[in-house]
Order: structure tokens, then sequence, then C-alpha cells
């Protein structure tokens, strides 16, 4: 571990880790975000919701985007059945578990969405919507469905416990050997004392596992991490994230913000300023120093960036399926038309016209297809990440017996 240390207290620290990168893992609150599932008991199944096909994937953007990356919320209602309602899915999609988290007693579960409820009178029923969850929540809908769902949740009264909102960059504007250098030489304005660089091996192939510099105490009401997503994803294409964690009235102010129509760049970017900016040291008065031009050309690119959901991108075969059914008649015509001579040289010209044309989607398309998947995502590896963060947040766990326990969590339920 190699640690870097100045007057502001402010220190990087790089360490090796022999799993994947912890700090870039998205964990629940310590009050009501997350979830502590029961021991192992003995090799019993746990039952599983049923799945839909739509959404669930994780997929590597085209273009710079903003994803809500988890979203926990605090209904007054104790039947779970309004709220599924209120949340606008069909209550069959789910199914009741004996077992919550933090008073509740039970549960609905559909995929890695949970409603939590059978407390005391006063708690109401709570939602918690991991990073798979909200992915999987927006397959449910043809349009973008989170200012609706803010908007009625709030209606209702319901508390926002935790919101995260994710920053996907792929055009290489954000930089993290830039934020580190600049974090190393004091050359940032911030509300946070502290940063950290995780940095993670692989054993065996290739063993750069991508790196998180966080900023900020897990703890706090605002907590914020880069890393680097193409290294965790294993794709050789430009993608760093950037997230903010917001926890109780952040949440619940960022939320209701969002609601009332606030752009989702607009309410990112003025968070992110407010707690970091990048500057160069040309004042004596920190307060006037100057932004460094990398990093006001990344935040006023992002504050024009509408928020997305999870698109699955195309195989190669899907796009020749396509082709075939949608253009076939077209292609036989013109070459009845042209003969075989002419249809020849008009194909090897629309060849070499698409060649030129084909751009990052393409590019992505190929790299998937390469791979023999529709995308580049390793569930089992974000369910472990996802179980372990949550089981050592909320259960008080240290990360080793979390790490364990989740192990444990899912080779029980992998069982025939």
């Amino acid at each position: 571990m190699k640690t870097y240390h100045d007057s502001d207290s402010v220190a990087i620290r790089e360490s090796e880790k022999k799993g994947p990168d912890s700090s870039a893992v998205l964990v629940g609150s310590a009050d009501n975000t997350g979830e502590m599932p029961e021991p192992p008991s003995g090799g019993t199944e746990t039952p599983q919701p049923p799945h839909t096909n739509r959404g669930a994937l994780i997929t590597i953007p085209l273009a710079n985007r903003y994803l809500f990356d988890w979203v926990a919320m605090t209904f007054k209602t104790t039947n779970p059945h309004d709220v599924t309602e209120t949340i606008g899915l069909d209550s069959s999609l789910f199914i009741g578990l004996e077992r919550g988290i933090n008073g509740y007693r039970k549960s609905l579960r559909f995929g890695d969405i949970g409603i939590f409820y059978d407390g005391q009178e006063c708690m109401g029923c709570h939602v918690l919507m991991s990073g798979q969850g909200c992915r999987l929540y927006e397959g449910q809908f043809k349009d973008n469905p989170w200012r609706n769902l803010f908007k009625k949740a709030l209606s209702l009264n319901a508390s926002f416990s935790r919101l995260d909102i994710a920053c996907d960059n792929v055009d290489s504007l954000l930089d993290l050997d830039k934020l580190k250098d600049a974090i190393i030489n004091h050359q940032i304005r911030s509300r946070f004392r502290n940063a950290n660089e995780n940095r993670n091996y692989l054993l065996g192939g290739d063993n750069d596992n991508g790196r998180t510099i966080s900023l900020g105490k897990r703890s706090s009401r605002v907590y914020m991490r880069f890393y680097d997503k193409a290294a965790q994803m294993g794709t050789p294409l430009p993608w760093i994230r950037a997230e903010i964690e917001l926890k109780k009235e952040r949440a619940q102010i960022s939320a209701i913000h969002f609601a009332e129509g606030m752009p989702i760049g607009q309410l990112f970017t003025g968070i992110m300023n407010e707690y970091i900016t990048v500057i160069n040291l040309d004042n004596e008065n920190i307060s006037r120093c100057s932004v460094q031009p990398w990093w006001s050309a990344w935040i006023q690119s992002t504050e024009k960036i509408s928020l997305t959901t999870e698109k699955v991108i195309k195989t190669v075969d899907e796009v020749m399926e396509y082709v075939k059914r949608q253009y076939a008649p077209s292609i036989a015509m013109i070459k009845e038309h042209l003969g075989v001579i002419q249809f020849n040289e008009f194909m090897r010209d629309l060849i070499t016209d698409g060649a030129e044309r084909m751009g990052l989607k393409h590019e992505q398309i190929l790299f998937l297809s390469s791979q023999r998947q529709a995308d580049n995502y390793d569930a089992t590896r974000e369910d472990f990440e996802e179980r372990a963060a949550i089981i050592e947040y909320d259960g008080g766990l240290d990360r080793e017996e979390a790490e364990r326990l989740a192990h444990a969590l899912i080779d029980e339920r992998d069982e025939p």
C-alpha cells in the first residue's frame, strides 16, 4: 500500500487486492438502504423470483450518459402490494420471503428489487433497488420511468434514504490520471477532507482490473467515486464512471429537485461543483483560482446530458437477421435490375462506403460479438460484490467475513 499525505489531510492510497474493486461497488446505507441476508441454512434452496428478459443486462454505453444506480425509499403504507402498484410493477412479478432487513420481518422480491414490510407500524414499507435492480426496473417500461416514479413517491410523502447518480464518460474527457495528479498536487478546491485510490489485480491473464478514486467518507451524506469501468467490464474501449452517492436529507432534496423538473445534468454538476473542483494554483486565494480546462470541459459537457436507461447492444448475428428481414426483398430487386456483374460492383461500393462510415456503435457490436455475448457484464461477479457490500455495510461485519457469507449464499443458491 502506498500513501500520499498533504497538509489538508488529502491522501491517495493505492492498495493491491485479490478481488474485484470493493470501493467501486454500490453498497447500502446503514438505515434501511440495504439487505442483510440470513446466514446459510444447511443447503436449503432460496426461492428465486421470476425474471423478464427486458433491460436486465449491462451494456457498454454508446455515448456519455446518466443513470440512477441505487434507489432506496420508504412509503408510509404498511401494505406491500400498494407499493408495487405505486412503483408501477405487477405484483405477480414478486415472490414473498419470510425475511427482511433492519426491523422488517418480510419482503417481496423481484430480482434485485426488494420491498420490505411487516415492521413496526410507523416503519411502513421500504423499497430497495440496487444497481442491477435499477436496470431491471427500467426494463419493465417503454419510456424512462424515473421522473414519474419520483413524483408519485413524493406525492405520497415517501422519504428517500439513498440515491446514486452515475455519469458514464466514453469520450475521454474525464481523466483519472489528471484527477489523481490534481489531488496529489493540491490542485483541488473541495469540501472533502480525504481521497483514496484503490487499484486491483487479478491473478492470471490480463491482471489489471481497474482502479477507483473515491472522495469523502462512506458514512457521510455525500460520497463520490471515479473508476475505470472499462477495465472492470473487460472492454478496450474508453469508459470512466463518476458516481455521486447521496443519503438521507441529501437524497431527499435531490429527489425533490429531479421530480420538480430539474435536468439530471444540472443536478449532478451542481452537486459536483459544490464538493470538488480541479483548479490551477494561480491565486493566493484558493476560491479565486481558475478551473483546469479539462475539468471545465467535462463538467460543461456532462451538464447537457439527459437521463437515460440501459440499452442492450445487438450482436452482429442479430443485425444480420434484421437486415435479412427488412431489406432482403430490396436487395433481391436491385440484383435483378442490375444483373450479376453490376450488382457485384454495387455491393463492393456499398461495403467500401459503409466501412468508412462505421462508428463507435459498430465497433462495440463487433467487440461484443467476438465475445459471443450481447454484453460484457459479469453478472456472477457483480452479484457477489453487491451481496458482500450490503452485508458488510448493513450487517456490521468486516470485509472478509462479509465476502465469506456472500460466497456461501451464492453457492447455496446455485446448488441443484
